[in-house]
């Protein structure tokens, strides 16, 4: 009795000694009531069967491939949408393909506005506005738009100089021609000459030569400019001014007003075309700065992580499943 008494004080002695050389254990409740309340062996984190432990990308596949900023931008660059697409942002890929196309088309109709309303306003130029009327005037009114002006030798006078000079054919001061366009009869660099040697003359409202005809800056200045105003067909002018006249300054005709309001919508038509291709443009930037950063995004966004595990029981071996889901900004 006393020996056994012994053997268990041994027993009970050695079990504490080696007790006490073990770290505490600590609790682990995993979910599974049969692995928490049944099971032989308690789970501990990190202690599972190790061929047990099988990752997300081992388990199972992700379908999320990772997508270049680069590329993404680059795409959009060249086709606005198209890197929205490859990042699978498609409201906005939509969104900015609309854009593209609106301004493109709004761009090309305006254009072709503007088109049909320059080849107007030509039309009404050349039907009521003449350059020979506008020559003719100007030499029955040179010796008033530059009193210092003197013929050279073999001329009588300075409209008969310019006159002959501006008309190679012959000028007749009393029945002058009155020509057309695209007036080749004219010798346009004479009456441009003659444009410069009036202009000498201070205050006389002649401050520009007039360009070829056909130039775009002939059809700006005949509406622009009162100097230009004999030449219309119902400028109101007399054949004959005096100093009291000067500058050339009168308001502008019926013809020319109307003129002037046709150019004006040409240009109307054309600047909201052009408005609209800067906005086409625009776009290109903003949809590439977009897809960089919706790669970016895509990249970052939710990522699931699941672990399995199983964990010996009692009763076999129970599968443990852990779930990790992470969402970063």
């Amino acid at each position: 009795m006393a020996l056994r008494t012994l053997v268990i004080i041994a027993c009970i002695f050695i079990a504490a000694f080696v007790y006490a050389g073990e770290p505490p254990a600590t609790l682990h409740l995993t979910g599974n009531p049969t692995v928490d309340f049944f099971s032989a062996t308690q789970h501990v984190p990190g202690e599972a069967l190790s061929l047990a432990h099988i990752s997300q990308e081992d388990a199972l596949p992700s379908g999320r491939d990772e997508k270049s900023p680069w590329l993404a931008g680059t795409l959009s660059l060249a086709v606005p949408g198209a890197g929205e697409v490859y990042s699978k942002s498609y409201i906005k890929a939509a969104l900015f393909a609309a854009i593209e196309a609106t301004s493109w088309i709004v761009a090309y109709n305006y254009n072709k506005k503007g088109d049909r309303q320059t080849y107007d306003y030509h039309d009404y130029a050349n039907t009521h506005w003449k350059a020979s009327k506008y020559v003719n005037w100007t030499l029955e009114n040179i010796d008033v738009l530059n009193p210092n002006l003197r013929p050279d030798p073999g001329y009588t006078s300075v409209q008969e100089e310019y006159g002959e000079r501006i008309y190679p054919d012959g000028y007749d001061r009393g029945a002058p021609p009155s020509y057309d366009p695209p007036f080749r009869e004219m010798n346009w660099g004479a009456m441009n000459a003659m444009e410069d040697a009036i202009r000498q003359f201070p205050d006389n409202g002649y401050s520009h030569q007039l360009p070829s005809w056909g130039e775009q800056q002939y059809y700006e200045l005949i509406g622009k400019y009162s100097q230009f105003r004999s030449g219309w067909d119902d400028d109101g002018l007399p054949d004959r001014i005096d100093e009291s006249s000067l500058p050339i300054a009168l308001p502008a005709s019926g013809h020319m007003i109307e003129y002037r309001n046709m150019r004006a919508q040409a240009n109307d038509y054309y600047d909201v075309a052009s408005t609209f291709v800067s906005v086409a443009v625009i776009n290109h930037l903003v949809s590439a700065i977009d897809a960089f950063w919706s790669a970016t995004r895509f990249n970052k966004s939710l990522h699931a992580e699941v672990r399995m595990r199983v964990q010996p029981t009692r009763f076999g071996v129970a599968p443990l499943t852990e779930a990790k889901i992470s969402y970063t900004f």
